[in-house]
């Protein structure tokens, strides 16, 4: 702006400057509707994401307490898998959904899980329920985590980032014209600054809710697993020896001789 405003007349390019602000007002109304409307997309997807996760980590308690219902040893299995399972979403897939995939060691603790329960000798009528009840605790937490995965992938399309950054620049561009010598330059430099800093903020906030699981501050945690956890870490010294964990504390399999 300041340097347009060196070559600017005085009074502006414009021989009038109502029909410029009119149509300046359109094209600013517009920009701001369309980045509105993908910001309230960008949200919706961000509180999905958040949503998803506090189902996944709920499920995996209800999974935790169902287990308890069923003989020692599976008992015993299932407890210390289930603990891995929310370590390695916790210190791996939080890490790789970032770069927009699944952790392999997540799946391979989903697959064990499937691989003892199915193993699983049924001796009453409690263990026949709670059997019931595990896979519909399990299609939630399979849902909750479908649902995370999902949203770490970018909502916004390039061709709508196209649009938005176009009709930004042509803001930006568009208030240079209203450089005028006859004004103070601090008053230019405010005009400006300020459609700038709108334009920028809205792309820089559209950017934040489209990548919830970044690290930045405000992107989501897995504070709920975290909690999850803690609940089945605490119930595993009280249930069961520590031993029968088959992971380190970031959820990786440990083999045991």
């Amino acid at each position: 702006m300041l340097l347009v405003r060196r070559r600017a007349p005085v009074g502006g390019f414009f021989t009038d400057s109502d029909r410029a602000a009119g149509i300046f007002g359109v094209t600013g109304t517009g920009f701001a509707v369309f980045l509105a409307f993908v910001i309230f997309l960008s949200f919706e997807s961000y509180d999905r994401a958040r949503e998803s996760a506090s189902l996944e980590a709920v499920a995996t308690t209800e999974l935790f307490r169902v287990v308890q219902l069923f003989p020692d040893r599976p008992r015993v299995q299932l407890h210390g898998q289930l603990v891995c399972y929310a370590r390695s979403v916790i210190n791996h897939e939080w890490t790789t959904m970032q770069e927009q995939r699944e952790s392999p060691i997540v799946q391979d603790w989903v697959v064990w899980l499937e691989r003892t329960i199915e193993g699983i000798e049924i001796r009453n009528d409690k263990q026949g329920i709670a059997y019931e009840q595990w896979f519909d605790r399990a299609a939630e937490r399979r849902e909750g985590r479908r649902g995370r995965l999902a949203e770490a992938f970018p909502y916004v399309p390039a061709i709508v980032w196209a649009a938005l950054i176009l009709g930004g620049l042509l803001l930006l561009i568009y208030v240079c014209f209203f450089a005028d010598r006859g004004e103070r330059w601090l008053v230019q430099a405010l005009m400006m600054a300020a459609v700038t800093v709108m334009v920028v903020s809205g792309l820089l906030l559209v950017r934040y809710l489209d990548r919830p699981y970044e690290t930045a501050s405000g992107g989501i945690k897995p504070s709920a697993m975290r909690s999850t956890l803690t609940v089945m870490e605490s119930e595993s010294e009280r249930l069961g020896p520590q031993g029968s964990i088959p992971c380190d504390e970031s959820g990786t399999r440990v083999v045991r001789r």
